[in-house]
């Protein structure tokens, strides 16, 4: 009976703890009251996060990118910065396997889960616990979708959390998301259109154009895998930046396919092995050259991030009206030139119609910057004849040859070292083998002047070489002011001279310049010798989505050339305009709207017609226009000259200006004074110099007074009078004295008749006969040395009566 009683008594003390009645029972209750203290725990400690995933505005889920708007000088808009390279889809046109790619690939319970994958978390937390270190994710494409429209990580820096507090916003964000939209395939879309996948892609279209150079809807298992293989890690696992990391990524995505039953197993195998061939199309963004030097203004003032984030508000320097003008200037000359007949180089129309062909376009281009010349802001900046064919922004990259657009700085070179605008010098052919322009043999052309049949003058002015764009006059004045005192002024200038070689070509215009340093360096003449500031701007300020201004150009005084004194800039812009009225920009002053216009300007043509510029300012802004090829001596077509092409663009463009930047004068300063000379023999006025011209309502030779109102610095003034038409050949050249024997014949003034009279014949051409409204001169009988003389111009011609019809009777 003991015995049975104490192994009774040993069982109870052997039975487990986990046996005895109420353990479970505790071990309920106290996990049930765990678990309840734990919930309570955990709705405390989120509750702040997840009142924070309510705030979030959900119709703004498919906001992909909030543009800067770009306004010019007056607040108008004329703009939008888009910063992200992405083209919107629907999900119907993103095929099935790239759908399943991105499921095996990202979130294989995509279509099961309410937002967060509970099953995914456990997997990740287990398998990082293994490694020792983070190497799964467990954020499912919806909580990528929150974190990416929200810009939760950026919030997680400001607010200085932790990446797990960043995770638990997603995580109700992302069930929040869901609850919302109920529809996976809008989820979908909007993810798909938003990710980023490397290379400046963002968004299915863009990836696939932009890797592959195809629609969506033709990528393959092998293409889907790889762009979805970006998606961890753009930058680090795109094909272009990485091929070897994006081929070990794109392999896994196809070997969870296989097991997801995407693709078989030994498809799977197959395109693991195969190698990816890349065929970058990628889209254009509707942009501008101009949008693109706002854009570069801006990275340089805030950075990247700010430019990405969008939402500012930019305000520039430019000029709406003048913006347009110039850009539809440009358009028609351009359009103008390649309607030509015998037009023999590509059209824009036909690079149009074989875009898809990839060949590089290679059709005219022009390009036109406008700036106020006071404080270096940029008005106008055309870059290029069209962005989205052409990128290449002209007046930011490229040189091309002045052509005569550079004569200007000749002539200041020489007035520079004492010449003038009536120094005379020879306006003869002139072999072509001294000036080597474009290696010809034969007689120099000349194209400056701007006709389709250009003339010799013999001996010329200066002033009528550079006015009439004459070569081979111009070579010769370069010779006579020095060749190194050419390069020397043009580099003083700001254009790029140094080690060019010292061949007379050079006063040909054949070193080439950029549009800014062009611009800037006509400026000097009208600034009086000091060119415009050597920086140029675009952005004045720009202000944050909440209006407060980020950025507020500094003004500074600005950084200036000073290439030649006030007086040779005013003998010099004196020059040019009378290239307007009768010279090689002929018919410029009837163009414009502004009257009287103070400004000048100067035509540029090369010698294979390959470029055409045309350089010109008025009292407040300088202007440049280049019609040209961006491969170097492609001839337009024979005969395209910068007075057809580029002056009337300019023309556009000033008259657009002139309201708001027109009206001032540009003074004659007080180092230069005025001095009467003849025209032909560049000497002092007498009351003797005359020329004769052929009227162009006749077309018969007149005559007419060669005296004209000329600018010398001061001191250099004294020039002897003109030995031509005062009979005073003997006179000393050197010296303005004259001799007694000469002074009766100097001093004495025609006589003029002031009433009319016919007396025998008439020697001095005072009346013009003037017969049923037809003009005729008599026939000259005399030698006298007068005849040349025209003293009756002012006359009122006299009528005379036709005779009466002749009858003759018989006898």
């Amino acid at each position: 009976m003991g015995t049975t009683d104490q192994n009774k008594g040993n069982k109870v003390r052997k039975r487990r703890f986990y046996k005895r009645k109420g353990f479970w029972l505790t071990l309920i209750t106290l996990g049930v009251l765990g678990g309840g203290i734990g919930y309570v725990g955990f709705e405390k400690y989120t509750e702040p996060y997840r009142e924070r995933a309510q705030t979030y505005d959900l119709a703004r889920i498919n906001d992909l990118e909030i543009p800067s708007i770009i306004l010019d000088r007056n607040s108008q808009e004329i703009g939008r910065i888009f910063v992200q390279n992405r083209s919107i889809i629907p999900i119907a046109e993103v095929p099935k396997i790239f759908v399943d790619a991105l499921k095996a690939g990202e979130d294989q319970r995509f279509d099961t889960h309410t937002g967060v994958d509970y099953i995914g978390v456990v997997r990740a937390v287990w398998l990082n616990f293994q490694a020792g270190e983070t190497t799964q994710g467990a954020s499912t494409i919806t909580q990528q979708l929150a974190r990416n429209a929200y810009n939760l990580e950026e919030e997680r820096k400001k607010r200085n959390e932790t990446g797990m507090e960043r995770k638990i916003v997603e995580a109700f964000l992302a069930q929040r998301i869901e609850r919302h939209f109920k529809n996976k395939s809008q989820i979908l879309e909007f993810y798909l259109n938003r990710i980023y996948f490397g290379s400046g892609y963002y968004g299915i279209r863009s990836a696939s154009l932009g890797y592959f150079g195809k629609e969506p809807k033709d990528l393959t298992a092998l293409e889907s895998a790889a762009i979805v293989g970006c998606i961890k890690n753009p930058t680090g696992l795109s094909p272009i930046n990485n091929p070897d990391g994006n081929r070990k990524s794109r392999n896994l995505v196809l070997g969870r396919m296989g097991e997801a039953g995407a693709i078989t197993p030994r498809e799977a195998a197959r395109l693991q092995g195969e190698t990816l061939k890349l065929n970058p199309k990628p889209l254009q963004r509707g942009t501008t050259h101009l949008y693109e030097r706002v854009a570069d203004e801006i990275r340089r003032v805030l950075g990247d991030d700010a430019l990405a984030a969008g939402g500012f508000r930019i305000h520039t320097s430019i000029d709406a009206k003048i913006q347009a003008a110039m850009e539809n200037g440009l358009r028609l000359s351009l359009d103008r030139a390649e309607a030509v007949p015998g037009y023999a180089n590509q059209k824009r129309a036909d690079f149009k119609s074989k875009k898809s062909s990839g060949i590089a376009p290679e059709y005219l281009q022009g390009a036109g910057l406008m700036i106020d010349h006071g404080t270096g802001e940029v008005l106008a900046h055309v870059g290029g004849r069209d962005y989205a064919d052409v990128p290449y922004d002209v007046i930011e990259l490229g040189r091309r040859p002045l052509g005569t657009a550079f004569l200007p700085f000749v002539y200041a070179a020489g007035i520079q070292q004492g010449l003038s605008p009536a120094t005379t010098v020879d306006d003869e052919p002139m072999d072509n083998r001294s000036v080597m322009v474009g290696g010809r043999e034969g007689i120099l052309g000349e194209w400056g002047m701007e006709v389709s049949r250009p003339t010799y003058d013999g001996r010329i002015t200066a002033r009528r070489a550079l006015e009439s764009s004459k070569i081979a006059a111009s070579v010769r004045f370069a010779g006579m002011a020095g060749l190194g005192n050419v390069v020397k002024t043009a580099e003083n200038f700001g254009l790029p001279m140094k080690d060019v070689e010292l061949l007379p070509r050079i006063a040909a215009g054949w070193e080439a310049a950029s549009m800014r340093d062009a611009v800037r360096a006509i400026s000097a003449f009208a600034r009086g010798g000091t060119t415009a500031p050597r920086s140029f701007t675009l952005v004045t300020e720009v202000e944050n989505a909440e209006g407060h201004s980020v950025y507020s150009r500094k003004i500074e005084v600005p950084v200036r050339l000073e290439p030649v004194d006030d007086a040779t800039a005013f003998i010099v812009h004196d020059m040019m305009r009378g290239s307007m009225e009768d010279g090689s920009a002929r018919g410029l002053s009837d163009m414009l709207v502004e009257k009287p216009f103070s400004g000048a300007g100067k035509t540029g043509t090369t010698h294979d017609f390959s470029d055409n510029w045309f350089l010109g300012y008025n009292g407040r802004v300088s202007c440049g226009i280049w019609v040209g090829f961006l491969q170097p001596n492609k001839t337009i077509y024979e005969g395209a000259f910068s007075r057809d092409l580029a002056m009337p663009v300019w023309a556009d463009a000033m008259n657009a200006a002139a309201s708001n930047f027109g009206g001032k004068v540009i003074q004659q300063p007080a180092s230069v004074a005025e001095v009467k000379i003849c025209s032909v023999s560049g000497q002092r006025a007498t009351p003797y110099c005359y020329e004769t011209i052929v009227d162009p309502a006749t077309n018969r030779p007149r005559t007419r007074s060669s005296e004209f109102t000329e600018f010398f610095r001061k001191g250099s003034e004294n020039i002897p009078f003109c030995p031509l038409h005062s009979g005073t050949s003997n006179v000393d050249q050197g010296s303005a004295a004259v001799g007694l024997a000469q002074l009766a014949v100097i001093d004495t003034t025609p006589v003029r008749t002031k009433e009319l009279v016919l007396l025998g014949e008439d020697p001095y051409y005072t009346e013009q006969l003037t017969l049923d409204g037809v003009e005729h001169q008599p026939a000259r009988t005399s030698n006298n040395v007068l005849d040349s003389f025209d003293l009756g111009d002012a006359e009122k011609p006299l009528q005379f009566a036709w005779p009466k019809r002749l009858v003759i009777t018989p006898e």
